[in-house]
């Protein structure tokens, strides 16, 4: 057994007790970050990703990185809750951990989270639109709730709590994502079914899926409400 060079962290026995599960799951945060910069969803350093471990901490993407360029020992562990521990691993996490650390506290049933900067999101909320979801089957179906934050200092508590809030509204169904004025979407992925305990890597795994899932959605309903205005106004239609 082997110490990574730079996560801090034994290959093949975890501190969780299971053989290969931290390798697997850093390696699937690596695959999630690639498949975003594939999709044109990430630029530079921007985005995060994160899995919540079960044990009060968090598997997180580092700040000032590409993500879609990531080797899983670039990955750091962070705790849930910094007052109660434990220490931090590995390097500094993404500005935007309080706004990750904020929805896995208000959500109990969130256990995997992906933020991008969606060229298309930023472009519409610039110019004052907010996509409806339920225009297209498929964001009607998977995301049929799309609550809007207002700008807000990036990194913030102030804005990690609004985001928060909006994931937690009183009434059902909960959002699955969260449009933000001039800085991308959040999308959430919870277990398929309520786990009896602790999730294992597969659900893990299939949670951080479906937020990246509900991520690329919000961009192609983005980028179409984008391309229906574009479209109305050369034929001279108002919105509306």
């Amino acid at each position: 057994m082997r110490t990574a060079a730079r996560g801090g962290y034994h290959r093949g026995v975890t501190a969780h007790g299971n053989l290969n599960r931290e390798d697997d799951l850093r390696a699937a945060i690596c695959a999630a970050g690639r498949r975003l910069g594939a999709r044109g969803l990430i630029a530079a350093g921007e985005g995060n990703l994160s899995i919540r471990l079960g044990d009060g901490t968090l598997l997180t993407t580092p700040t000032g990185r590409r993500k879609d360029e990531l080797e899983p020992d670039d990955l750091a562990i962070v705790p849930l809750d910094p007052e109660a521990g434990p220490a931090p691993r590995g390097p500094r996490p993404s500005s935007d951990i309080a706004i990750h650390r904020a929805i896995y506290r208000a959500r109990q049933d969130v256990i995997a989270i992906a933020h991008a900067h969606l060229p298309a999101s930023m472009a519409l909320t610039l110019a004052g639109e907010i996509p409806d979801p339920a225009a297209l089957p498929e964001t009607a179906h998977f995301i049929p709730r799309l609550p809007y934050v207002p700008f807000g200092v990036m990194g913030s508590e102030e804005l990690a709590g609004r985001i928060a809030a909006a994931f937690s509204p009183p009434d059902l169904p909960l959002p699955g994502a969260v449009l933000l004025e001039r800085h991308g979407a959040v999308a959430v992925g919870g277990p398929a079914t309520a786990p009896s305990g602790a999730p294992d890597s597969a659900a893990l795994i299939a949670a951080l899926t479906q937020a990246v899932d509900r991520l690329e959605l919000v961009d192609v309903l983005c980028r179409v409400w984008r391309d229906a205005l574009l479209i109305r106004s050369a034929r001279g239609v108002r919105p509306g």
